[in-house]
């Protein structure tokens, strides 16, 4: 009721807004998808010009480094959408293994503008999980990632960066609807803190099972086919504010979890949260007080 609610009375139909936060990276020359094959969770053999991917760079541990969007450009070119505040680091990292590909790697930021369009769909009914080929056109320097995030259709432009520029719709509900998608892109805060499966990488279309070796592989493996951890993403609404970082704390006073990301809208913050519990252990669960409510991820959890 309170996903339906949310997004019925409380949300607008469709929403455009800027990418301000977002940075991209260049990658082109012949082994490009060969170097960004052995260091990603993503299959580059599924992307080309219809199709692009979500994925993240990990450390030997399996912690992320950033997540991003791959997205091809042109033969032995892509691009690749993150945190602008992660963008140097990531770039550093890539560096010391391009050294060893015919591969070059610069920031293009200022070159491309990122937005993106969200509207509403008419299914409240979660998919098995996202599809690890992202549907992309691309069109005289424009390229479009069109993501099906369940509750809306979201279109993600990569385009060469233009003087005007539309103006963004309403900067709050927008926040919310990158909320309840449940494929957040991690900034310097979380930086080298975060398994892919915490954030259900493994469900939201970021990690491939079957590609082969990459570096951290055999962590996030091992997490898929021993269940070594019970985290994972969830998402919630909540009459009072939530701050990120905040803990959530069961009816017995323990902590089962913290607030990811958080946004207000109207008089409640709708919130991402990573708990250390199966949803259905949740109960009546408090952040600093407040009680929350857990709504439906767009995609179901599995192993």
């Amino acid at each position: 009721m309170q996903l339906q609610q949310l997004l019925s009375e409380t949300l607008p139909a469709t929403s455009y807004g800027h990418s301000r936060d977002l940075g991209v990276i260049s990658i082109q020359g012949p082994d490009s998808a060969k170097l960004l094959q052995g260091q990603t969770t993503a299959d580059m053999k599924l992307v080309n010009e219809h199709a692009s991917v979500f994925g993240a760079v990990c450390t030997p541990k399996g912690r992320i480094i950033a997540n991003f969007y791959i997205l091809q450009k042109a033969d032995n070119a892509f691009l690749m959408v993150l945190k602008q505040d992660v963008l140097e680091m990531l770039l550093a990292h890539l560096k010391k293994y391009a050294v060893f590909f015919k591969t070059e790697l610069c920031d293009v930021s200022e070159q491309y503008h990122v937005s993106s369009l969200f509207a509403l769909t008419d299914t409240l009914e979660p998919q098995a999980q996202y599809p690890l080929a992202i549907p992309t056109t691309y069109q005289e320097g424009c390229s479009q990632l069109i993501l099906n995030n369940t509750y809306y259709q979201e279109t993600l432009t990569v385009a060469l960066a233009a003087e005007e520029l539309p103006a963004a719709e309403d900067p709050a509900a927008h926040k919310v609807m990158e909320l309840l998608a449940a494929r957040p892109l991690l900034g310097k805060e979380h930086l080298e803190e975060i398994l892919p499966q915490w954030i259900n990488m493994h469900r939201n279309g970021g990690i491939s099972f079957t590609k082969g070796c990459y570096t951290g592989q055999e962590i996030v493996a091992r997490m898929k086919y021993r269940g070594k951890s019970k985290k994972h993403l969830a998402l919630c609404v909540c009459e009072g504010p939530l701050k990120i970082g905040a803990e959530l704390m069961s009816e017995e006073g323990k902590a089962i979890g913290t607030v990811f990301d958080a946004a207000p809208i109207d008089n409640r913050h709708v919130a991402q949260l990573i708990l250390n519990v199966e949803q259905s252990e949740v109960g009546s669960a408090t952040v600093e007080g407040y009680e929350i409510s857990l709504i439906p991820l767009p995609y179901e959890l599995g192993n």
